[in-house]
């Protein structure tokens, strides 16, 4: 096995990555470790973006939400005038059982009104192993926006998705692709999980009953956020 950090993962950041990797910790710490790493990920991304009325949209699945994203979101509005958000719920599977071809369809989404003209498009994910999740949200994504960078964000990242993510795109739209992540790994086990990753299924590590009971799930943030948009 080999894990390969970047330049963003100081001492800190890979403490907090061997705490996700942990399989005996609690559902509680790894909610706030995913929420931490998440603002760290936020600082990195600031580092990019100068112009604080700059427009910025951020997209992320539901279990993350309430969590990784969340902590993104505390980090971007502690300095960038407006953030527009959005949240998707997808139902990942395998056709016919072959691992290698999985597809991962909207059930529903959540989505914050935001010009069609984006000067930031950040996706982000626990972790990126097959991409067929960024892949599915991104090209919902740009259906309706025009990004002038797409950041694709994530702790962890399995060592082919960045390859695999690009070919799945036109030059026009992958020569926009920035990834920010800690750490790449390069071993993945028959079932898909990557090792170490993020310590395994992350729906149970963050205290859900599997993926039917996240996409049941409403996060919080969406609830306050639609909550904020309606008394508008």
């Amino acid at each position: 096995m080999t894990r390969t950090y970047t330049n963003l993962a100081n001492e800190s950041v890979q403490v907090l990555l061997d705490t996700l990797a942990d399989k005996n910790v609690a559902p509680d710490i790894y909610q706030k470790t995913m929420t931490k790493i998440g603002t760290l990920l936020g600082d990195a991304i600031l580092s990019q973006i100068s112009n604080v009325h700059c427009n910025v949209y951020l997209a992320c699945t539901v279990e993350d939400a309430d969590f990784l994203a969340k902590g993104m979101l505390l980090s971007l509005e502690n300095y960038l005038k407006t953030v527009a958000f959005a949240c998707f719920w997808n139902q990942r599977f395998s056709p016919f059982e072959i691992e290698d071809l999985k597809v991962a369809p909207i059930l529903r989404k959540y989505q914050e009104p935001v010009s069609p003209s984006v000067n930031y498009l950040i996706i982000i994910k626990s972790i990126i192993s097959g991409a067929c999740v960024v892949r599915t949200n991104l090209t919902d994504l740009i259906e309706r926006i025009s990004p002038e960078k797409i950041f694709i964000v994530a702790p962890v990242m399995y060592i082919q998705a960045e390859e695999k993510l690009k070919n799945s795109f036109e030059e026009d739209i992958y020569k926009k692709f920035k990834f920010f992540y800690f750490a790449k790994d390069d071993i993945r086990t028959a079932e898909g999980e990557v090792i170490p990753g993020i310590g395994g299924d992350v729906y149970h590590r963050l205290g859900f009953n599997g993926q039917e009971a996240k996409n049941k799930y409403i996060p919080e943030i969406v609830k306050n956020r639609r909550s904020k948009l309606i008394k508008v």
